[in-house]
């Protein structure tokens, strides 16, 4: 009988806990091509700290390199001392009979990470994504906002074209306290209903 009271106490305990939301980092890929980056910016509200771009070049065409560079210092110089960039990136990189990769050093993505510990502080950050053919460079720029990566048990989520009314929710909250009060009543009522069947 005591088994069973603690076990529903736990599960009306779990069910009064407020509910966290938390956040899955998530890669965003961005694909760089001969005309420029595929998105060409990312608006706010998708990417938060933690996130990350996954660089990803799709130009094929020989001796033709992309690369990304990132205005941290926000000044509008991308060679800053601060600022960020990829290493160049090539369409395909050679590979031996074991399947490795002939030049270590030949890369077709990248990874950046968004957070401060990359130096790179929740904002508007501005990028330019340059194509080297054959020693002309050509630059396309694009921006890329990310928010700070905040959980909070209150995170209102969206729920279709529009949320809840005022009603609505004081209709759930209704629900929740009569379900609540609904288990405190079987608590009680449940070891009377053992003691009296023994």
């Amino acid at each position: 009988m005591r088994g069973t009271t603690v076990i529903a106490i736990a599960s009306l305990m779990i069910l009064a806990l407020p509910h966290v939301s938390a956040h899955e980092p998530k890669e965003y890929t961005v694909l760089l091509k001969d005309d420029g980056p595929t998105p060409n910016g990312i608006s706010p509200g998708i990417l938060v700290s933690s996130d990350s771009l996954f660089f990803y070049n799709v130009d094929k065409r020989e001796n033709v390199t992309h690369r990304v560079l990132v205005d941290v210092e926000g000044d509008g110089d991308f060679q800053g001392v601060e600022d960020i960039s990829t290493p160049w990136l090539s369409g395909e990189c050679e590979l031996n009979e074991t399947g490795e990769r002939v030049n270590p050093e030949c890369k077709v993505t990248s990874l950046l990470l968004l957070d401060p510990s990359n130096g790179l502080l929740p904002s508007n950050l501005s990028m330019s994504h340059q194509i080297d053919a054959n020693g002309t460079l050509e630059e396309f720029y694009f921006s890329v906002s990310f928010s700070e990566d905040v959980h909070s048990d209150s995170q209102d989520f969206p729920t279709g074209p529009s949320d809840q009314s005022e009603s609505e929710k004081q209709n759930d909250e209704f629900l929740k306290f009569a379900l609540m009060m609904s288990l405190v009543g079987v608590l009680i009522l449940l070891p009377r209903l053992i003691s009296s069947n023994n």
